[in-house]
C-alpha cells in the first residue's frame, strides 16, 4: 500500500511591521482635518472703545450674547432673562473663577443690557466684563 505523504500547510501571516505607520498617519490626518466647534452665539456688532483690555484665559470665560432685536444667548441657547439666571447661577457653581463676558450689540437697548446684568448679579456672577472692538487711530 502505497503511503500518502501529509502536507503541512504554512500557517498565513499577517505582516504588522507597518501598523504603527499607519496609525501615526491617521493620527495626523485626523489632526489636521478635525474642525473644534466654538460658541458662536448671535450676529452682533460690538461697540467700539479706545481702550482695552484682552482676556488671555479660555478656560474661565462664559459668552452672554445680546442682538439689537432683544434676544439673549447663553451656549448657542435663546433664553429669557429667568433662564439666564438659572444657567448663569449653574456654571458659577461648577466654576466660582468663571468671568462673564457680555458681547452686547451696539445697537441693542440699555434697558434690556441693564436687565441681563441683574440676572447676572442675581445668580452671583461678579466677574462681569463687556467685549468690545478696538478703535485703531
Amino acid at each position: 500500500m502505497k503511503r500518502i505523504a501529509l502536507v503541512k500547510k504554512q500557517d498565513t501571516e499577517i505582516p504588522t511591521a507597518s501598523t504603527a505607520d499607519i496609525a501615526f498617519l491617521l493620527i495626523i490626518f485626523f489632526m489636521l482635518t478635525t474642525v473644534f466647534r466654538s460658541e458662536f452665539g448671535l450676529k452682533i456688532t460690538l461697540p467700539t472703545a479706545e481702550a482695552t483690555e484682552r482676556i488671555m484665559k479660555r478656560r474661565n470665560v462664559a459668552h452672554v450674547w445680546l442682538d439689537k432685536a432683544g434676544r439673549t444667548s447663553i451656549n448657542d441657547n435663546l433664553l429669557d432673562i429667568p433662564s439666564v439666571i438659572s444657567i448663569a447661577r449653574d456654571k458659577i457653581s461648577d466654576n466660582p473663577d468663571l468671568i462673564m463676558v457680555v458681547r452686547a450689540d451696539k445697537e441693542s437697548e440699555y434697558g434690556r443690557v441693564n436687565d441681563v446684568l441683574e440676572a447676572l448679579k442675581e445668580a452671583s456672577a461678579l466677574k462681569i466684563t463687556f467685549a468690545t472692538e478696538f478703535e485703531y487711530k
